[in-house]
């Protein structure tokens, strides 16, 4: 048992170390360690009676379940105060917030930084350079984000993506809440719904819609749907649910409400416009993929004047412009009025990369549908 322990911790501490960037994924990683060599010393040394080892083993156990103990226990439990602007919120209105999962108590830009080592072995698309820029550009995002209270104590919703991998139930009703500073909260206000890509609902893009909300006073609703496999069953209700509990702590103006999707979240979009008892006031393609080659026509047979935005790179080689043109040009055949903006020279991570651009292009797009 000792044995098959220090073989599965200890190389995977190693490995660990190498990725993580936060010092509380430091210590994780050498307590994994310790805990892996602990019992192994402690074995040995019980084999060849020699008392040093035994207790040098025993320590090593002792320290790392320890420092395991007190991370844990500095994990954020979820909560924010009811007058603050980010929360973590279950539209069931129950409270289902794992503190001591392995996806709440690892920060999540650690779990980013394993995320990109895992998609270098498995994504052919995925390179070495594009690894090292967006690790640059993360670590940006999430020494931000680690100023503000708020953001830290809601935690995250990575442990959904978890329970998905290990076929456990993962649509929990969890969704981010950001109210902006200026709104009255007892009176109607805009909203902007976001539907996150495959891998998870980074709490990044909350943080960085959470400008575009101070900017133009929208609401941001951004449902936790495991990986982001928003074709699955049950998807559309934790949508819709996501935006009902909204509602119900920041009164929603429902004839202005905008529904947008990154990458896979745009399968989102295009299932759950076409089938929700919302009207929305726009749809946003944010470098988004669509559901099928039905979804232009079953969306403008439910509303055939809602405008769609599509914003992409130029260079995404993972859903390349004439995919984006393609389905496009069939919402325009089907009576949507629609826009297209191509920004030059982005790949697939375009949110990240061009962040201001993107934010810039999405303000002046709810502003002139207001």
């Amino acid at each position: 048992m000792a044995l098959l322990l220090g073989l599965c911790l200890i190389p995977g501490s190693i490995l660990w170390l190498l990725c993580v960037v936060t010092w509380m994924g430091w210590i994780l990683g050498l307590s994994m360690g310790l805990i892996g060599v602990g019992p192994l010393l402690w074995c040995i040394g019980d084999e060849r009676a020699s008392d040093c080892q035994i207790w040098f083993g025993k320590a090593c156990l002792l320290i790392g379940l320890i420092a395991v103990a007190v991370i844990a226990w500095r994990a954020p439990d979820g909560r924010t105060p009811a007058e603050g602007q980010m929360h973590s919120r279950y539209s069931d209105g129950q409270w289902h917030y794992d503190r001591f999962s392995f996806g709440n108590v690892v920060p999540e830009i650690d779990q980013i930084h394993l995320g990109f080592a895992a998609a270098l072995a498995l994504d052919p698309l995925f390179t070495r350079k594009q690894a090292n820029e967006l690790a640059g550009l993360t670590d940006e995002i999430y020494a931000e984000q680690a100023r503000n209270a708020e953001f830290h104590a809601c935690g995250s919703a990575m442990g959904q993506i978890y329970n998905e991998i290990t076929f456990l139930s993962f649509a929990d009703g969890h969704y981010f809440h950001y109210i902006p500073a200026q709104i009255d909260r007892s009176r109607p206000s805009p909203a902007l719904v976001f539907l996150h890509g495959s891998g998870g609902n980074f709490k990044a893009y909350t943080w960085l819609l959470a400008q575009l909300a101070e900017n133009t006073g929208h609401t941001v609703i951004a449902p936790s749907f495991g990986l982001g496999n928003w074709e699955k069953r049950g998807a559309s209700e934790a949508i819709n649910s996501a935006i009902q509990d909204a509602h119900r702590h920041a009164e929603i103006d429902f004839s202005q409400v905008h529904l947008m999707g990154l990458s896979n979240g745009g399968k989102g979009v295009s299932l759950f416009a076409s089938s929700s008892p919302i009207r929305f006031r726009s749809l946003i393609f944010l470098s988004a993929l669509i559901h099928n080659s039905d979804a232009p026509r079953m969306i403008a047979a439910k509303d055939m004047d809602t405008p769609v935005l599509a914003l992409s790179g130029g260079s995404d080689d993972r859903i390349p412009w004439d995919y984006i043109t393609h389905y496009t040009m069939k919402m325009a055949d089907e009576g949507l009025p629609v826009t297209t903006r191509r920004i030059e020279g982005a790949d697939h991570f375009l949110f990240f990369r061009q962040r201001q651009a993107v934010l810039d292009e999405i303000t002046d797009w709810l502003e002139a549908h207001r």
